[in-house]
């Protein structure tokens, strides 16, 4: 009899102890959105926009390091394999991009091939950690390292740190635990900037976005759909044209 309680006192106990585990880790788990993100940030290095094939609800596991992400095949976007390098824990997956390559733009002068700005930490930050007014900055950045990024220093104070980030780096949205600046189904002004000008539109949002994200947004006048960056929590910028 004290055996069988024993026994059963012990299997109860590790019962307990895997639920709390599993509880404390949860939090560390690297969902579909996070990989998303860090595909679309990385192509985006490349000049290449891209639409991931994955769930963003996918939950995968723990990670305390930076996703890598390289193409499968070289010179090949089509399938990005994405790391996760934290020693004594790595993992990959393999994700298909929907890659589309962007079209090549005319020279332009210096200034605007290393603006507009972005926030850079100017010291590195553990995981968890508040991102703080003393540690960033803002500084021109070239066009392939904007997508993703935030121009506005207000925009990152008080976030939360999602994993470690080095210093002199670009801050980007996946950077950092979710903030959403734009829900879906909001409204918002799709701006297009031509030539010193602005074209302004009306569109609606098809999902949640922080601002930096690439989103899926359909223009209220012709009913199409384009992929956008979202500037803030009224305005996007069209990565195509405006249909």
């Amino acid at each position: 009899m004290k055996l069988k309680i024993f026994m059963e006192f012990g299997l109860a106990s590790f019962f307990a102890l895997s639920v709390m585990s599993t509880q404390g880790f949860a939090s560390d788990v690297i969902t579909g959105l996070d990989v998303k993100q860090a595909v679309i940030d990385r192509l985006a290095d490349d000049g290449v926009i891209a639409k991931p094939h994955i769930s963003e609800r996918r939950r995968y596991y723990s990670c305390d390091a930076e996703l890598k992400v390289t193409p499968k095949f070289d010179d090949n976007w089509d399938t990005a394999r994405v790391v996760c390098p934290q020693v004594g824990q790595e993992w990959h997956i393999l994700v298909r991009t929907g890659a589309i390559t962007t079209p090549d733009t005319p020279d332009t002068n210096d200034s605007e091939v290393a603006g507009p700005e972005v926030v850079v930490l100017l010291a590195s930050v553990k995981r968890g950690a508040i991102i703080t007014d003393d540690i960033v900055a803002l500084t021109p950045a070239p066009a392939g390292s904007r997508l993703g990024s935030f121009y506005r220093i207000e925009d990152v104070i008080g976030r939360r740190a999602k994993q470690s980030i080095s210093a002199m780096q670009p801050l980007k949205a996946r950077h950092l635990e979710h903030q959403w600046a734009v829900q879906s189904g909001q409204p918002v002004q799709i701006i297009q900037r031509l030539n010193g000008f602005e074209v302004s539109s009306v569109g609606k949002i098809l999902e949640d976005a922080q601002i930096g994200d690439i989103v899926t947004v359909v223009n209220s006048r012709s009913g199409k759909e384009i992929s956008a960056l979202v500037e803030s929590s009224k305005k996007v910028s069209p990565i195509a044209n405006i249909n």
